[in-house]
């Protein structure tokens, strides 16, 4: 009896020294993961990101691990998110400041001059040319204006597509029509293959107009030397795409990379905002679609919404 007794205290022992030491290493482990998180926290400012490593045998300890650096790991790709959407703001903020100063000052410069030469007797004639500049001046103006308004609102959600069924080929006729007058006294080359058969395609009316303006746009301000538009719609096994090919001076390899960035632009500056296409395919994938391009320098350039 005595010596069952014996040997039942001493495995008692061995099991309370076990759970001391087991409940000693939980201990160390939790107070580990409670400054690793504090000091994870005081150094959320910087840009290094940090993890909670515990080797535990523990299967909780190790699974309250791992639900932390899920955590973490969201934490620092919003955070991640947050400064480039800052960064963006601060830049879209810079390139307001100079499009809208631009044409405000030369607004400005061409009104005082107005003036002035009004009270020298000068021409009718100059003072049209500087008018026909004003003009100018305020629709581009006016436009860039607008352009960062209608990306404030895709970005802030403000913009509702409202799915339906849409006659495309009907968008395309009253588009060519906006432009016929523009482009004919410009003397430009226009190829157009839109037929009169209606074409239906599952999508918002105001933002497919919005995507082809702004790549018709885009043909007319940067491939003007061309001075040819071709319009194409095209119905097809895979989906409708609609084509706008100007022969200008192209885009090359790089620029194709980064056209639909944000403020990206290959015009010379005061010339556009580079928000046109970026509004034109973030409408696109809004609705499903997409936008490619195609350019070999110095020959054609195609833009092509798939719808």
């Amino acid at each position: 009896m005595a010596v069952w007794l014996g040997s039942l205290s001493l495995v008692l022992l061995a099991v309370y020294v076990r759970e001391r030491i087991i409940n000693r290493n939980l201990n160390k482990e939790v107070l580990y993961i409670r400054e690793r998180l504090a000091a994870l926290t005081e150094a959320s400012g910087t840009r290094e990101n940090g993890y909670v490593l515990v080797p535990s045998g523990n299967v909780g300890v190790r699974e309250l691990s791992a639900q932390l650096n899920h955590l973490l790991e969201t934490f620092y790709r919003q955070k991640a998110e947050y400064q480039c959407a800052r960064q963006a703001m601060e830049q879209m903020l810079t390139n307001i400041s100079h499009d809208l100063r631009t044409p405000l000052t030369v607004l400005k410069g061409y009104s005082e001059l107005l003036l002035k030469e009004g009270k020298r007797g000068t021409s009718l004639p100059e003072f049209r040319d500087m008018a026909k500049k004003i003009d100018r001046k305020a629709d581009e103006l006016v436009r860039t204006i607008d352009e960062y308004f209608t990306m404030s609102k895709i970005e802030s959600g403000d913009w509702k597509l409202v799915m339906r069924r849409v006659n495309v080929t009907q968008l395309c006729h009253e588009l060519i029509l906006d432009y016929y007058d523009v482009l004919e006294e410009a003397q430009y080359e226009v190829a157009i293959q839109v037929d009169d058969m209606p074409v239906y395609a599952y999508s918002d009316e105001e933002a497919v107009k919005r995507i082809l303006k702004n790549m018709i746009d885009n043909a007319v301000r940067h491939g003007g030397s061309g001075k040819y538009l071709g319009i194409r719609l095209k119905y097809l096994a895979d989906g409708i795409r609609i084509e706008v090919e100007d022969h200008g001076a192209g885009i090359t390899a790089k620029d194709e990379e980064q056209i639909f960035s944000r403020n990206y632009t290959t015009a010379r500056k005061g010339t556009g905002s580079g928000l046109g296409l970026t509004i034109a395919r973030n409408l696109a994938r809004q609705m499903g679609a997409d936008i490619e391009v195609y350019s070999e320098p110095g020959i054609r350039t195609v833009f092509t919404l798939i719808l």
